[in-house]
């Protein structure tokens, strides 16, 4: 497998996290919507381009945000796919996590740098072929985003308390976890049909 193989199976596998982030956006903000008023008050319809916008900037943020954690998995992933290595451990510490969360935080990047090396290994020109050849079977695969859906909600089992200072902590945290799964759940459906 060439630098070249694996520098497009990353792309391949980072624009289904992006997609997957998207999704998880759409559910978490709440589009502003049209009012038939705003053809009759023009000041309305000023606020509603300002509400959109911000909803787009949020959505924007959100992706970005959320897809930093699966950059790091990746970048972990393709160094040991790179020179070979299986399952490797990565005990570096995370600057920017209080201590609570170093070790969750660890296991779910550890978790998802797995899977991302399974699938950097599979041979395949799309994300569902890569999980096809990766786990060929979807019980093999389930096992996987178990192990992951586990590793994530440990991790939110612990920044919870830490963020229980924040209005709607609790309710994002839900969101995430209930819509991951769910789309991973789609993912696993789609591919073994």
């Amino acid at each position: 497998m060439t630098l070249m193989d694996l520098i497009q199976k990353k792309d391949i596998i980072l624009k289904h996290e992006l997609r997957f982030a998207d999704e998880i956006s759409a559910v978490l903000f709440e589009k502003p919507k049209v009012s038939v008023w705003m053809i009759f008050i023009p000041i309305l319809f000023l606020y509603f381009v300002f509400r959109m916008q911000k909803f787009k900037n949020d959505r924007i943020k959100f992706s970005t945000e959320f897809m930093s954690a699966r950059r790091e998995a990746m970048d972990m992933a393709l160094e040991a796919s790179a020179v070979n290595l299986a399952g490797k451990d990565s005990e570096k510490q995370h600057a920017k996590l209080p201590e609570p969360l170093q070790k969750p935080y660890g296991s779910w990047i550890k978790a998802l740098s797995s899977l991302y090396q399974d699938l950097l290994s599979a041979d395949g020109n799309d994300f569902e072929s890569l999980a096809r050849t990766a786990y060929p079977s979807r019980d093999q695969y389930l096992e996987a985003l178990e192990s992951l859906n586990k590793a994530e909600k440990e991790f939110y089992t612990v920044l919870k308390p830490l963020m229980a200072e924040v209005d709607g902590t609790a309710e994002i945290i839900a969101i995430l976890e209930s819509e991951s799964r769910r789309l991973r759940m789609d993912t696993v459906d789609r591919i073994f049909c």
